[in-house]
């Protein structure tokens, strides 16, 4: 069940009852929107009460980075790139070709860049061209990795995550979310050597640390303050 509600101080609380949920669980939209999980069954009261409870640590959850597009704007990729350029013939369309190893996404010169919905419509062709990309790309690197260390996934496959960015299954496939085509290569390296580690150690224990640390030339640290500090060009 769906709706929402209003507060003084957050706006408007999209709120999803879920069966099943004992708990409250709060987080933000990539539009900056506050969507708060709840049990089945409570009522619009409880909700409020629920909102008022937590609302200092509401104060400390962490905003989604804003994202912003511009004509001209250059979108560095994995061995890619997107262009976002001004066109006058379609109003209401992205147009896109490829031009080599570049993207160039035409999006109407009366288009506001600044509305969530094209904001939005943006961040999901450029996805979807990175889902493309990374089959050609993003893959074969994976395998490289892999051979570099002497292992043998079950195979590779790409997803669309982007808070998850890679996964190794219980049948020792490696799935890497298309998203990792807006990191740079080392980073791209570090998830790979991480996901590969899972074929040994399906768990995030000191000895499965140890061996990150160890596929990573010592960097797993360092590597890992850079990924999450990264921003990413494209709404999640």
């Amino acid at each position: 069940m769906k709706g929402y509600i209003e507060d003084k101080e957050f706006g408007k609380i999209y709120v999803e009852l879920r069966r099943g949920m004992t708990s409250v669980r709060f987080t933000y939209h990539a539009d900056g929107t506050l969507l708060m999980r709840a049990p089945l069954g409570v009522s619009v009261a409880d909700l409020q009460r629920m909102v008022d409870t937590n609302r200092e640590q509401l104060r400390r959850l962490p905003r989604p980075e804003s994202v912003s597009f511009q004509m001209g704007q250059v979108i560095e990729c994995y061995k890619c790139r997107v262009v976002i350029e001004p066109q006058s013939r379609m109003p209401g369309y992205i147009l896109n070709r490829w031009d080599g190893d570049t993207l160039h996404l035409q999006v109407h010169e009366s288009a506001n860049l600044d509305d969530d919905s094209v904001k939005r419509t943006l961040s999901s062709v450029i996805g979807r061209a990175m889902e493309v990309q990374a089959h050609a790309v993003l893959l074969p690197l994976a395998r490289q990795v892999a051979d570099e260390l002497g292992l043998k996934p079950a195979g590779f496959e790409v997803g669309r995550g982007m808070r998850k960015l890679g996964h190794c299954t219980a049948k020792k496939v490696i799935q890497l979310s298309r998203n990792l085509m807006f990191l740079p290569e080392g980073l791209i390296r570090y998830i790979i050597c991480h996901e590969l580690a899972h074929l040994t150690h399906m768990n995030h224990s000191p000895e499965f640390h140890a061996l990150v640390n160890q596929y990573t030339d010592d960097q797993e640290k360092a590597l890992e303050q850079q990924l999450r500090q990264f921003r990413f060009p494209i709404l999640k």
